[in-house]
């Protein structure tokens, strides 16, 4: 099944359309720089936090189910916040690399 072509004269038109558009330096620049996905801060501290290593994940872990039955027991607002302060570090990396694993999985 062969694809529609152009005429002579619509290559002529369409080659002027893109001739005019190339010399819109705006334009080539917002292509250029368009992305699609998280925004350039987002994607580096999502690439950061798939980058920590399994060891430290495990020690994050471990840390913040300690501090959680610490919590859990003694009832004060350090131990409530420093729960909090390690378990939200710890839930971003480990969800960053959960979510990296998935969009790699699925691009294969």
């Amino acid at each position: 099944m062969s694809e529609p072509t152009l005429s002579e004269r619509e290559r002529r038109i369409l080659a002027e359309i893109e001739r005019d558009l190339s010399a819109d330096r705006r334009l080539n620049r917002a292509l250029r720089t368009m992305r699609r996905g998280l925004p350039r801060w987002a994607s580096r501290a999502g690439s950061a936090l798939v980058g920590l290593p399994y060891l430290v994940l495990a020690l994050l872990l471990a840390l913040s189910t300690a501090l959680l039955l610490t919590t859990a027991q003694i009832h004060t607002g350090l131990a409530l916040a420093l729960f909090a302060a390690v378990w939200a570090p710890t839930l971003l990396a480990v969800g960053a690399r959960t979510a990296h694993r998935w969009r790699t999985r699925r691009i294969r």
